[in-house]
């Protein structure tokens, strides 16, 4: 009969030595260190608007039932989630080229990797506060205007901390 395997040896000075030796090399590569910090950046710009855009996009379509544009509105915002990447990203590549040989900008870099990604990421945490909208107690809302607030009030004392955890959601 086989005994069965007991508890692993920890690894040698030399094991640790030898895999630290790669992390090491990682990050004295300075193309994957920039690359690392550039992600870092895209990642915190591109959350922190599409979550200022997917709340004003979801407050317009969920509070204002009846406007001029509302269904040309809400197919522009809901258009990425139903397009395939690849079709978004050329396309996306295409409206980039041809605005910066007409105007001269946006030069292809950081900004536009920002813009195509705020793209998508709205669309989608419109979505998330979208419901958390159809949640809130209108009556709270109107109490506060029943109470002398102005819509800019009531909507920075009363439906952003109603709607807060969907935003927290959206931006991570």
């Amino acid at each position: 009969a086989t005994m069965p395997p007991g508890p692993a040896a920890p690894p040698t000075a030399d094991e640790v030595a030898a895999a630290l030796r790669w992390y090491e090399a990682l990050m004295r590569d300075t193309k994957i260190v920039d690359g690392f910090w550039l992600s870092v950046q895209v990642a915190t710009v591109t959350g922190v608007l599409s979550a200022v855009l997917g709340t004003f996009a979801a407050f317009v379509l969920v509070r204002y039932r009846r406007f001029l544009g509302r269904t040309v509105f809400s197919g522009m915002v809901n258009a990425p989630l139903v397009m395939p990447e690849v079709v978004i990203g050329l396309s996306l590549l295409l409206l980039m080229v041809g605005a910066q040989n007409l105007f001269g900008w946006p030069e292809r870099g950081k900004l536009t990797i920002i813009m195509g990604h705020t793209l998508l990421g709205r669309a989608y945490g419109m979505v998330v506060v979208q419901s958390r909208l159809l949640e809130v107690d209108r009556a709270l809302e109107e109490a506060a205007m029943d109470l002398g607030a102005r819509p800019h009030e009531v909507f920075f004392l009363v439906t952003l901390p109603n709607i807060a955890q969907g935003i927290l959601a959206l931006s991570l």
